[in-house]
């Protein structure tokens, strides 16, 4: 009897251990991103993914995309939002009138926003636009700590 519960314990033990260690952990935002959306995005819910091509944050950049559904944020705010950015020294580098907007803040930030309106989208300039959501904004914000060619 004795061996029965202890087996039986040491197999639940075991389990919860492993279904622990294979949680997902929440990703931490960096200040400089939370501090940008507390900003231009507050109130507003999104889902926060970090896309380094690299997993090492050392290399001087950072990549960002948050998600917010398009059922809380229609285009009329984000007109608002993109007025926001221009008054306070965000440049507008890019853009094609409907669905797409790239900003530049100095020489190291760099911001596109993406309203998908169809499965494949590029930038007016060409350059394919990967994202995973047709009902999300997909707001891309990167930081560098060298000079980003487009921005200079």
């Amino acid at each position: 009897m004795k061996k029965i519960i202890k087996s039986t314990v040491t197999s639940f033990l075991v389990f919860w251990l492993a279904a622990c260690s294979n949680t997902d952990k929440p990703e931490i935002i960096p200040d400089r991103f939370k501090n940008f959306m507390n900003i231009y995005f507050h109130g507003y819910i999104y889902e926060y993914k970090d896309i380094n091509a690299r997993g090492n944050h050392n290399y001087g950049e950072q990549y960002a995309l948050f998600e917010i559904k398009k059922n809380d944020l229609d285009q009329g705010e984000m007109k608002m939002i993109f007025n926001q950015l221009a008054q306070n020294g965000w440049r507008v580098i890019e853009s094609n009138d409907k669905n797409f907007i790239s900003f530049c803040y100095g020489n190291n930030f760099s911001l596109d926003i993406l309203f998908p309106l169809k499965k494949y989208e590029v930038t007016p300039s060409g350059v394919p636009i990967k994202f995973n959501e047709m009902d999300n904004w997909n707001i891309f914000l990167y930081k560098s700590t060298t000079t980003i060619a487009a921005c200079s």
